[in-house]
């Protein structure tokens, strides 16, 4: 079958250094998905400007070689679709780039057009951008937002007197499970609260260091028991250490 050529936008996720002098990027694209491209000659020396297009989350606009046939494609051309202006520059916003994108890289493998998640991704990308406040509870928002658009949002609404979010059936319930594998009574609270937030409401949870470990530690064996591939997560370490 022969390569169609394909204008789409794409978010960066994640690199591999590939051959001498190329790349390969991980991408998520509003027209297909998650796609792996091949881009030749960008970690050549003289090509001063190219690599700085694929930091994570980087938002792209493409031209591309695209082959249902094979599982590399090749890119053409390429453009930041959309400067952002704090994101490469800020050590924290950077460590949770590097976060949302290895979860992005690790639990969506579709390669078809998904355009609700890829308009959730693309401004997650432009709020974690332009948050001035709450940045440490961003990836915490993100994780529990990406649910819904996963497939795996929880099956009933949060009520104060929903004590226990049980990771099993994926319910809010008022009795405690008779196994370990729940979000705990704080855990609870704050999943509600960030399934009902907006970026804008990040600044006003007052969280410690530990609580928010708790957290991380507990909604990522709600993803683990829906993706066997996410464990370990190589970018947790880096981000707990910022944030230490």
């Amino acid at each position: 079958m022969k390569n169609r050529i394909n204008k789409c936008q794409a978010v960066v996720l994640h690199t591999l250094k590939y051959r001498d002098s190329s790349l390969l990027v991980y991408a998520y694209t509003d027209l297909f998905g998650r796609q792996t491209y091949v881009v030749n000659g960008v970690r050549n020396v003289k090509n001063k400007t190219g690599m700085a297009c694929f930091q994570p989350l980087t938002l792209l606009e493409i031209v591309a070689y695209h082959n249902p046939k094979t599982e590399l494609q090749r890119l053409k051309e390429y453009r930041i679709a959309e400067p952002l202006q704090s994101l490469s520059f800020d050590v924290h916003k950077n460590a949770i780039a590097l976060f949302i994108g290895e979860i992005m890289y690790k639990t969506v493998c579709e390669q078809e057009s998904n355009s609700a998640l890829f308009r959730f991704l693309r401004q997650a990308v432009i709020d974690l951008d332009n948050i001035q406040d709450g940045v440490a509870n961003f990836h915490l928002y993100f994780l529990a937002q990406l649910c819904e658009y996963l497939g795996y949002a929880p099956g009933n609404e949060y009520a104060p007197d929903q004590l226990f979010f049980d990771i099993p059936t994926g319910m809010f319930t008022s009795v405690r499970p008779m196994h370990t594998r729940f979000f705990d009574t704080e855990q609870t609270q704050l999943l509600g609260h960030l399934l009902a937030a907006t970026p804008a409401d990040l600044c006003r949870l007052p969280l410690n260091r530990e609580q928010r470990q708790a957290f991380i530690s507990r909604i990522i064996d709600f993803y683990n028991h829906h993706f066997n591939t996410l464990a370990p997560i190589r970018s947790l370490p880096v981000l707990m250490e910022v944030y230490d």
